[in-house]
């Protein structure tokens, strides 16, 4: 049996030597989740669509395993925060109704414009109320936990932004996420209207 995991291949390969009595059970439990996970035998959900069949396989959620497991979590968060300058951030994060939702998933080049769409929002807004700069990460989502299309926006902003004027560094800012959301909605129909008026969008 190949894994993708080398991990997974290494408990199987070993197995003759920690699935023994005299290990502790709970190091043999999780063992055994980790080589299940994501596999047949933990069940799966099936989807079919125009013909097309999608089968995902069940998690383990077990924290030792490597794939969904609290150690992998722990590395991720370690590797992202030595990527980002030092400072503190602030998440919003961009919605819209459910009634667009089919137009972006039929539309993929306008689906992800929203990243750029949801950080100009930002910019633009910071930069006329406060007159500053501030740093934007902005992450398309497209589905839900329930594998349902959902377009949506999640943004990490510095809570902080640099002066225009005097290049110094203002540390708090005050983000209204009502009025965000309101600039957001607005972009969000200019971008369907001018799809719409060159001929890039597609209905179906």
């Amino acid at each position: 049996m190949k894994y993708q995991n080398r991990l997974k291949q290494i408990l199987s390969d070993g197995r003759p030597y920690w699935d023994r009595d005299e290990v502790c059970e709970a190091v043999r439990q999780a063992f055994r989740k980790a080589l299940q996970c994501g596999t047949a035998e933990l069940g799966a959900e099936v989807y079919g669509w125009d013909g097309h069949e999608l089968i995902v396989y069940h998690r383990c959620k077990s924290r030792g395993c490597p794939s969904c497991g609290y150690r992998a979590t722990v590395q991720w968060l370690r590797e992202r925060r030595a990527a980002l300058p030092d400072m503190s951030y602030k998440g919003i994060t961009f919605t819209m109704p459910d009634l667009l939702w089919p137009l972006f998933r039929d539309n993929p080049r306008l689906a992800k414009a929203l990243s750029a769409l949801a950080a100009t929002v930002i910019q633009a807004h910071v930069g006329a109320r406060y007159s500053l700069r501030v740093g934007v990460i902005a992450i398309l989502h497209t589905f839900n936990g329930q594998l349902e299309f959902n377009s949506h926006v999640h943004t990490m902003v510095t809570a902080g932004g640099l002066s225009v004027y005097s290049e110094t560094w203002v540390s708090s800012i005050h983000y209204d996420r009502d009025l965000l959301m309101k600039y957001w909605r607005k972009a969000v129909i200019n971008l369907l209207r001018a799809a719409l008026r060159t001929g890039l969008f597609v209905q179906k």
